[in-house]
């Protein structure tokens, strides 16, 4: 099975930190055992940018790039029109962030479920592992 990732799931997932519900954690496992695939809506990069930036999480990013650029089961979406035309099913007075508006289009463009602990994406119908 495929999944798209939020950008916390995925620093949680590759920093082992325990906030990672069993569940989300169970889907990056599969997919590292080549039984699924996680895709990384390009903006969750900026966003790692960003928060490296602000000292929210380490400044090396060099892992996360490597790993996507030598692994079979990850792949980058990119930020592309269909996607922007499926942020419009994301409403802003639900989702005000955008990062996550896209990522939450990024999921309903290719019809696959989120990997999220964000409450307010649970009421723009996506199908959330969590």
């Amino acid at each position: 099975m495929s999944f798209v990732t939020d950008t916390h799931a995925l620093v949680w997932h590759m920093t082992s930190d325990p906030r990672l519900s069993p569940r989300a954690k169970q889907a990056f496992v599969e997919a590292e055992d080549f039984r699924g695939q996680i895709v990384i809506p390009c903006i969750v990069f900026f966003e790692l940018l960003y928060l490296a930036e602000k000292k929210r999480i380490p400044p090396d990013l060099s892992t996360i790039i490597e790993m996507v650029g030598s692994s079979r089961n990850y792949r980058v979406e990119p930020l592309c029109l269909p996607v922007i035309r499926r942020a419009r099913d994301v409403p802003r007075d639900k989702v005000p962030d955008s990062w996550d508006r896209i990522i939450a289009a990024t999921s309903l463009h290719l019809g696959l479920p989120l990997i999220t602990r964000d409450r307010a994406l649970r009421e723009v119908g996506l199908e959330i592992i969590w």
